[in-house]
């Protein structure tokens, strides 16, 4: 062998060696990870909360990777995001992954509610920290930009039931309004309550075609969402940095603060801060008002109002703030594949999303997201707002399957930082939504 091969075989060799998955060299993520797919195989892994989260990122950080390098997906399809949710979901389909860790890991995101946990840290990490101005004028340009959506999805979604021959009470009911409605737990589940106490017929045989509609209209805005973003890409003027909605127009619009680098001890006291607010938002929700004229209002939309006041009225010190917005960061950058790869083995049932596949839904639904982008991208450059991010922030987001699917769509669109205002829009304009429910169902079913 000459010395010219030997130095190739040992640059190879050097390349494999200082690859990595995650910024973890890929012979030691291997090597971490066997002992682990060992345990779950055999059943040795316990259920814990150790074994657990070092399961999903086993998973997660494999699944992030190969999103992320697969050629097409990685672009259009939504890249690790993605696939680090629907790979695990098919894998519970086909029973790889034993039953005792999808119970384990359901119980852990659904009865412990670690995605809570998640999205309040990214809500509280957004609001805390925008400059309060830009946050007040962006907030009060929302409600067009949602009812725009809304208007858009009606009038696509009955043309698309007129070419199948539906009726119109049909189509809204069970096409426009559980693509409407916010998500799955504030959605469709209380208008499948709603369904039956205005109609008197099934809740769940109203709920079981509304989840299935919904799981569709959700990808395919996923999808609209990616294919929006790489056109922001080509034409930048369309779009903004993933960080506004506003078109900034001035310097004086936005006041840059000073940097602030948090102490290990605002971390922590970041905890503190979020957990507070949360139950705050709680008892308002849960006790002191948990409807408004009949429309039941969601903790998260009290957190969204009490958390944009602290930041109004400047009530939360710099370094407080700061502290929570490194913890976002850390939550989204890095946590990203273990808490996706948990959305997807808890959340997103793949077997649901087969089931809608037939033609007809696929283009019912199809229509109604493009109203969705037309409604809510017009109304959006008429206030103010990049056309695109108006479209993925104010109007996609509130056509998917509630708080995990905007993390996936502001994920795979580098959107994540609007987040707070993703939640605000979802979840008041799901509280609307739920009180239109009510008319259409005693228009259309009574």
């Amino acid at each position: 062998m000459t010395s010219e091969t030997k130095g190739n075989h040992s640059s190879i060799l050097s390349k494999v060696l200082h690859y990595k998955m995650h910024d973890v060299p890929v012979y030691l993520y291997a090597a971490l990870s066997i002992p682990v797919l060992i345990g779950a195989a055999t059943g040795t892994l316990g259920t814990d909360l150790m074994s657990i989260i070092g399961l999903l990122m086993v998973i997660g950080i494999f699944c992030f990777w190969v999103g992320g390098k697969l050629p097409i997906w990685n672009t259009w399809i939504g890249g690790g995001g993605m696939m680090a949710m629907m790979l695990p979901s098919f894998l519970v389909y086909i029973n790889v992954i034993p039953e005792k860790y999808t119970e384990s890991i359901s119980y852990f995101y659904n009865d412990m509610n670690f995605l809570n946990f998640y999205i309040i840290f990214l809500i509280a990490g957004g609001l805390l920290t925008i400059d309060r101005h830009m946050l007040l004028k962006t907030l009060k340009r929302c409600g067009p930009v949602f009812v725009g959506a809304v208007a858009g999805a009606a009038l696509f979604g009955i043309l698309g039931g007129f070419l199948f021959g539906k009726p119109v009470g049909e189509t809204l009911a069970y096409y426009v309004l559980p693509n409407l409605g916010g998500g799955n737990g504030s959605g469709a589940v209380p208008m499948s309550q709603i369904f039956e106490q205005v109609t008197g017929s099934s809740k769940d045989a109203y709920y079981s075609t509304a989840i299935a509609i919904l799981t569709l209209g959700s990808t395919i805005a996923l999808i609209t969402g990616v294919l929006l973003n790489r056109i922001g890409q080509l034409f930048p003027h369309l779009a903004g940095d993933g960080k506004n909605l506003l078109k900034v127009t001035s310097d004086e619009d936005v006041k840059v603060e000073e940097p602030y680098e948090p102490t290990k001890l605002d971390l922590a006291n970041a905890f503190l801060v979020a957990a507070s607010f949360y139950a705050l938002a709680n008892i308002f929700g849960n006790m002191l008002l948990p409807s408004i004229f009949g429309v039941i209002i969601h903790p998260f939309a009290y957190l969204i109002l009490f958390l944009t006041l602290a930041n109004v009225f400047n009530l939360i010190p710099k370094n407080l703030r700061y502290g929570a917005e490194v913890m976002s960061d850390f939550i989204i950058g890095k946590m990203g594949p273990m808490v996706f790869a948990g959305m997807g083995v808890a959340l997103l049932d793949f077997g649901d999303f087969l089931s809608a596949l037939t033609l007809e839904n696929i283009l019912i639904n199809l229509l109604i997201i493009l109203g969705v982008a037309i409604g809510s991208g017009l109304m959006g450059y008429l206030v103010g707002f990049y056309p695109i991010d108006a479209v993925i922030v104010a109007g996609l987001t509130c056509s998917n399957r509630g708080d995990s699917a905007d993390v996936i769509l502001l994920t795979a669109t580098n959107r994540m930082s609007l987040i707070a205002y993703a939640s605000a829009i979802s979840k008041l304009g799901g509280a609307i939504i739920l009180a239109l429910s009510s008319l259409v169902f005693t228009r259309f079913f009574i």
